[in-house]
């Protein structure tokens, strides 16, 4: 438990940080956000709702150089990643927009065939910024992306990450009306909470923290100027600096999230820091690598318990 201060008021941050299964000290995620053309074409509020169906597939790329980045994320990168999870025995975690589930259900049905997690992540990834004044809006994306994973996929997710990891006030109960486990979209410590424990008129919503630190976009994905421009960091540096964050927040008994990027990780050389990280929790012995749907379920089982 730690003590934090909020307008001079202390703050009783009830991180879970064990025990863990088997004795681990902490744990890790493997997550990869799906955005496809959406991580370079970000989608505007259609004044009509969200676009399902025929109005989804009517809508075409103005350009072809921001589709194709989503395309080599699709169909080279995304069954790479795969590949690298089955050959290593992990579960990961993927977010993925409603509407992708709808354009390419067959991509994203190998992901739930092959045991993995599959989290809600927006409907045409959506900045959520631009419903902070119309929850009714931001209900009608949730539920068409819902819809999505029912009917394409046959499952329910029991995880939300924001598109643009932003959250309105009203965020937190439309996923909580909507049966959501768990949030993994803002940045409040290393250790699952419940975002009723930091923020005033919460609901009781499972949070798993991220940080900008831990996201391969910030080091490798890059736009033409003067639109954001990573410095595409070698792999050594970015290496050293997840496995330092590795070593300090399951030092500390936390969750260490890494999200990633099929179009950006998914090249030859940043696979290679994925299978580093992984060597060096399996050498310490101590981390459970596990997706965020099982983390949260053992966090849960253990705070009935308690």
């Amino acid at each position: 438990m730690h003590n934090r201060t909020r307008y001079g008021e202390t703050i009783m941050l009830n991180e879970f940080r064990g025990p863990w299964p088997d004795g681990r000290r902490g744990a890790m995620a493997l997550t990869f956000d799906c955005d496809v053309t959406y991580a370079y074409a970000p989608a505007r509020p259609d004044p009509a709702g969200p676009r399902t169906g025929e109005r989804l597939f009517e809508k075409k790329p103005k350009r072809l150089q921001g589709y194709s980045r989503g395309m080599y994320g699709l169909h080279t990168a995304l069954p790479r990643i795969l590949d690298f999870l089955k050959r290593r025995g992990i579960r990961g975690g993927f977010y993925v927009p409603g509407a992708n589930v709808e354009r390419w259900p067959e991509s994203f049905r190998a992901i739930v065939e092959q045991g993995h997690e599959i989290g809600a992540h927006g409907h045409e990834h959506e900045n959520v910024s631009l419903y902070k004044d119309d929850p009714e809006a931001e209900a009608a994306v949730l539920d068409a992306a819902l819809a999505a994973f029912e009917m394409h996929l046959g499952v329910r997710p029991a995880g939300y990450r924001s598109p643009a990891w932003d959250m309105n006030l009203h965020t937190a109960r439309l996923l909580a009306e909507r049966g959501f486990t768990y949030d993994s979209s803002l940045f409040a410590g290393e250790a699952p909470h419940m975002l009723s424990d930091i923020y005033p008129d919460q609901p009781d919503l499972l949070e798993f923290p991220i940080d900008w630190c831990l996201d391969d976009a910030v080091y490798f994905m890059w736009f033409m100027p003067p639109h954001l421009m990573a410095q595409l960091h070698g792999p050594e540096e970015v290496f050293r600096i997840w496995r330092d964050e590795l070593d300090g927040i399951v030092g500390e008994g936390g969750v260490f999230t890494l999200t990633c990027h099929p179009s950006v990780i998914g090249r030859h050389h940043r696979m290679n820091i994925l299978e580093r990280l992984v060597d060096h929790a399996e050498a310490r012995g101590d981390v459970w690598i596990a997706p965020l749907d099982e983390i949260a379920g053992h966090v849960m089982r253990r705070k009935a318990a308690a």
